[in-house]
């Protein structure tokens, strides 16, 4: 039986140049942090019987790998070549469909368990990419490399993407105080709204590839964001950070006409006038999470608008340990 942990993450600067119409022309750039909202996979070989049983909002038990109905298990599967005896069972500190890279979590930590229950060992660079394979070239899906490698490696993390796809990775150089800051007055509130980002990221790629200049633009500008919130973050000046956040939300919301809607146009000045100096739904958008930057003594004043407007905060902290296998126990083995 195999148990692995895998983070989600926050995307800091960058978001959305890591899509394959994007970085292909032009190199993307990303800086992203994994935080201790996990994905749990566990997965065990029943030896009563070949079926393949799969465990989350719903249950599935099937003969066939092609009648799986769960895309990523079977793009999973798969790829590993395991087609009988086995279990799949799921657990997730957030509901998917809210903007933190659950679904990579999902794919990098159920490969790190099947590659485990193979007695494979695979790098972490390779998990991140395997799973992006899957979802992209395999399922078709219109995924960009940035939730892959957070999920896999942990900590802030600095990806550099060439447009033959190849990625450099870098942890970036920020201090123990830095980051405290950052987790003392970066605030995480969900918007209680489940969206699909299928459509979102399809219509931004299909407009990248039809050459639309105004959206490149937006990317260009959002990467040149990105670049300095990495910056700010080394220097530990925080709250230029919240400014640029700021801006790129601006930015970010003139890419789809459902990027955003009034409730959250609504809730977010209210943030701003409460002592916010900038915040961003994270993710494709159109609902998940709101993450806020404040100024230093504001957090209670913008937590009471979120409150007023239903919406919940999840704590959080920096998780530096990337996917991890907890439990690896082979039936082969006795124990006491």
């Amino acid at each position: 039986m195999i148990l692995t942990r895998t983070p989600l993450r926050l995307p800091l600067g960058g978001g959305s140049t890591d899509l394959p119409a994007y970085y292909e022309q032009f190199g993307g750039f990303i800086f992203a942090v994994s935080i201790n909202l996990y994905m749990y996979l566990g997965v065990n070989q029943p030896p009563g019987d070949d079926l393949i049983r799969v465990k989350y909002r719903e249950s599935e038990e099937v003969e066939r790998l092609e009648d799986l109905r769960h895309n990523l298990a079977r793009g999973a599967l798969a790829r590993t070549g395991i087609s009988k005896k086995i279990e799949i069972t799921s657990m997730s500190d957030v509901s998917d469909g809210t903007g933190l890279g659950s679904s990579a979590a999902y794919l990098v930590g159920l490969l790190s368990a099947l590659h485990a229950i193979k007695g494979e060992n695979i790098s972490r660079r390779q998990l991140a990419e395997e799973a992006f394979e899957i979802a992209t070239r395999d399922l078709g899906l219109p995924d960009g490399k940035q939730d892959f490698y957070p999920a896999a490696f942990g900590n802030f993390c600095v990806l550099e993407i060439a447009p033959n796809g190849s990625v450099v990775m870098s942890p970036a150089h920020i201090s123990q105080l830095t980051q405290e800051q950052f987790e003392e007055r970066t605030l995480l509130f969900y918007t209680g709204i489940r969206r699909s980002s299928v459509d979102l990221l399809h219509g931004q790629q299909t407009d990248i590839r039809a050459a639309n200049t105004r959206a490149i633009e937006l990317k260009h500008q959002t990467k040149t964001i990105g670049r300095q919130i990495l910056k700010i973050f080394e220097a530990g000046k925080l709250d230029n950070f919240g400014e640029l956040m700021h801006e790129h939300w601006n930015l970010k919301k003139q890419m789809a006409p459902n990027m955003s809607a009034n409730a959250f146009d609504e809730v977010y000045s209210a943030a701003l006038n409460a002592g916010a100096i900038g915040g961003k739904i994270i993710g494709a958008g159109g609902g998940g999470f709101f993450l806020v930057y404040c100024k230093d003594g504001k957090q209670s004043a913008v937590r009471q608008v979120f409150a007023n407007h239903k919406m919940r905060e999840i704590p959080y902290r920096v998780d530096a340990g990337g996917t991890q296998v907890l439990v690896n126990h082979s039936r082969d083995f006795n124990t006491i």
